[in-house]
């Protein structure tokens, strides 16, 4: 599942985005000084750089989500062996919703504690929508 996260800002321009800032103003200040030099703001006189506009998001992240059927189903059809499967057919067959969502929410909590413990994170991020902010509305003149 992809969360927002809503303290953190970068700027986007066509299919990039740049580093993670913690306000609107960090994120201007990476998009003028990253080292891509987007824009090309050293060719534009400075009233110029201040009237141009950048679009700034914030990022999603990746939180991984564990589904408890599924788990259920790879149980039932992958690890009940042959000797007794013959003998299993009622076998998690009426488990309840409520029972399957606690499943998957306690596996998706240890899943992310082991992710986490073992530094497995994703670290991608992507931004799906931005809006236009004037570099003069935070840049001193």
């Amino acid at each position: 599942m992809l969360v927002k996260d809503e303290t953190k800002y970068c700027w986007c321009e066509d299919e990039v985005a740049g580093e993670l800032q913690d306000s609107i103003k960090d994120a201007i200040l990476d998009y003028i000084d990253n080292e891509y030099n987007y824009g090309d703001f050293d060719s534009l006189i400075r009233e110029e750089l201040l009237q141009t506009t950048i679009e700034i998001g914030h990022p999603y992240r990746y939180v991984p989500e564990i589904d408890g059927e599924r788990v259920i189903w790879n149980v039932c059809d992958y690890d009940l062996d042959d000797e007794i499967e013959e003998w299993s057919d009622d076998y998690m067959k009426n488990v309840k919703n409520e029972h399957i969502d606690e499943l998957s929410d306690e596996l998706s909590k240890v899943f992310r504690a082991w992710e986490k413990r073992h530094g497995y994170e994703n670290r991608a991020y992507v931004v799906m929508e931005t809006k236009p902010y004037r570099i003069g509305d935070y840049i001193d003149k």
